[in-house]
């Protein structure tokens, strides 16, 4: 049985940049060890995981069969002459297909990319074809004009939507389709061609938002980019790719895809402006067209057709949001402010250099989500976390209203003041994220990550973290590691009287106890913590014998961190507040 630990980790992180989801390794048994990467599919309860040392396909959803039942079909009469694939299900809760052949160590990494790379293929060849079903209507082969804020969908040829004048809106991710994307999408098509077919070759759904006598691609820029680089190469002039692709991702792509383009150009046995006709003329999209409709609605279609794509965050449609307020003479100014996003979050990857502190957030999100958005919800009394309304860090992050005559002034990138849109957003943002690079480096609370990483543990320590980054945004390090052990005694309370304990009840939990709002009013250290050693001196543990298992150890842990603090605290008395 191949070994699974952190050297497996970096192996997947390192072949499949952007799909790794999480693992499950430290202080863990080997049977117990997993690790889950990313499947084409948009829904993270459908993946591969690396466990008891294979490869496996799962999907972990209790309505797997309605959700996934065709595509499962498919794969497996697909793979039904791969003896080393065994298909089996477990109870009414999900799917899967194991690897089930001989796995030595040395072997292992190419075992798990030949699995993933088979897969990889069929489900992107079931999914070209699936979105056919879900169309709407198929209309005339010239645009209706359609009244402000309609919607309609079109039956358009590759050539059809070539034609138009289209653009790459600035929210939209960078180009980023790997080979195996590429390679997928020029197969299908040389295949469907070199099979003698009259029939339209349908490559799924793009959405476009016309306004302005120009059409955004909202959904479908990933294809669209990569058959227009095929068309130029087949010596078809494409207006698309005279549009400015200036971040250093798109840029290498663009010149690695170009080269497997020119690949598989070579190769045609057919003559080239004849295969370029075709594709032109043979390939179909359904277009859904939104006419001067708002971005938001555009994302609400873009989120249930994507198909190919990759479906945009919060964090892409915040940037859009704030770009909007930014006034078009000051072009330079909305470059640099999305150029700046954009490599903020492409250097928000994971902290491979410490895996031990099981961080599965990007920087940004860290900052945005677990830290920020807590802080804000409980300085208004809200327990904060997730609230199920649906993209919460969007609606949390916009540009706050603001009366047109009285002109915002008195900011002072403050975690809480209200959100001014445009350039001052940017900053805001890139301020924390500079904070929070510093805070996460101190010794303090890379040991919290290391020693609450497990289950339950990492509620409380979220909770933890963003206190404590609201007393450092506020104090700087003055006293920082008392306000840790006074914050670690109060936060662990809530474990001490609670069998169970979710996400929700320990921010909930949190929130009632005001210490956020301590840190506000205070004007010095020495009023917060004051209060705080009070609080956490009142505060009993139970009887030992009373305790369950998982309490004895949160005590355990929360007396180890605080001794190990010691060498930090400047006053004596915070010493014994968690022993």
């Amino acid at each position: 049985m191949a070994w699974i630990d952190y050297d497996t980790e970096r192996f997947v992180k390192n072949s499949y940049p952007g799909r790794w989801l999480s693992s499950h390794l430290s202080r863990i048994w080997q049977p117990n060890r997993y690790i889950k990467i990313k499947t084409s599919i948009p829904d993270d309860t459908f993946h591969y995981e690396i466990i008891n040392g294979r490869i496996e396909l799962h999907m972990e959803c209790e309505d797997y069969e309605s959700k996934y039942g065709d595509l499962v079909e498919f794969l497996i009469e697909s793979t039904d002459n791969v003896q080393e694939y065994q298909w089996g299900s477990w109870g009414n809760n999900g799917f899967r297909c194991s690897f089930i052949g001989e796995t030595p160590d040395t072997e292992f990494e190419n075992i798990v990319k030949e699995f993933i790379a088979k897969f990889d293929e069929l489900i992107n060849t079931y999914c070209s074809g699936t979105p056919e079903t879900s169309r709407i209507f198929i209309g005339s082969d010239v645009l209706p004009a359609l009244p402000s804020g309609k919607v309609g969908l079109e039956l358009l040829t590759l050539n059809d939507v070539l034609s138009l004048s289209l653009k790459i809106p600035d929210y939209q991710r960078a180009y980023c389709w790997d080979k195996s994307n590429v390679d997928c999408l020029l197969d299908d098509i040389l295949e469907h061609f070199e099979s003698g077919s009259t029939v339209p070759y349908r490559l799924g759904c793009i959405i476009l938002h016309s306004h302005n006598e120009v059409f955004d691609i909202i959904d479908g820029q990933q294809r669209l980019v990569t058959l227009a680089l095929l068309c130029d190469k087949l010596g078809v002039d494409c207006s698309l790719l005279d549009e400015k692709f200036e971040d250093e991702e798109s840029l290498a792509y663009i010149a690695y895809n170009k080269s497997l383009i020119k690949t598989f150009s070579d190769k045609l046995k057919t003559n080239k402006a004849s295969f370029a006709r075709s594709i032109l003329e043979k390939l179909e999209f359904s277009v859904l067209i939104l006419q001067n409709s708002s971005l938001d609605l555009a994302y609400t279609f873009f989120s249930h057709q994507n198909s190919r794509g990759v479906s945009l965050t919060d964090y892409d449609l915040l940037k859009a949001h704030h770009l909007r307020y930014i006034p078009g003479v000051f072009e330079k100014q909305a470059y640099r402010a999305a150029e700046s996003w954009n490599k903020m979050i492409e250097k928000g990857h994971l902290k491979d250099s410490d895996s031990s502190q099981n961080v599965e957030k990007p920087d940004h999100e860290i900052v945005l989500d677990t830290y920020l958005y807590n802080l804000r919800k409980w300085m208004r009394h809200l327990p904060g976390g997730d609230d199920g309304s649906g993209h919460r860090i969007k609606t949390e992050y916009e540009a706050a209203p603001i009366i047109d005559e009285i002109p915002p002034f008195g900011e002072k990138f403050y975690y809480n003041e209200p959100i001014q849109g445009g350039v001052h957003f940017f900053e805001w943002v890139r301020r924390h994220v500079s904070e929070y690079d510093e805070f996460s480096d101190m010794d303090l609370i890379k040991n919290l990550r290391r020693n609450l990483s497990y289950g339950s543990d990492n509620h409380y320590r979220n909770a933890l973290e963003a206190l404590l980054f609201g007393y450092y945004l506020k104090f700087g390090t003055n006293y920082l590691a008392e306000a840790f052990v006074s914050f670690l005694r109060i936060v662990t309370d809530h474990r001490y009287k609670n069998k169970r304990a979710s996400i929700s009840s320990v921010l909930e939990y949190v929130s009632r106890l005001n210490l956020i709002q301590m840190i506000d009013q205070a004007t010095s250290p020495t009023f917060v913590l004051a209060e705080c050693r009070n609080m956490a001196r009142n505060m009993t543990y139970p009887k030992r014998k009373d305790m369950r298992p998982i309490q004895k150890s949160m005590r355990t842990k929360a007396d180890r961190l605080s001794r190990d603090a010691y060498s930090l605290l400047i006053v004596e008395s915070f010493k014994m507040l968690n022993s």
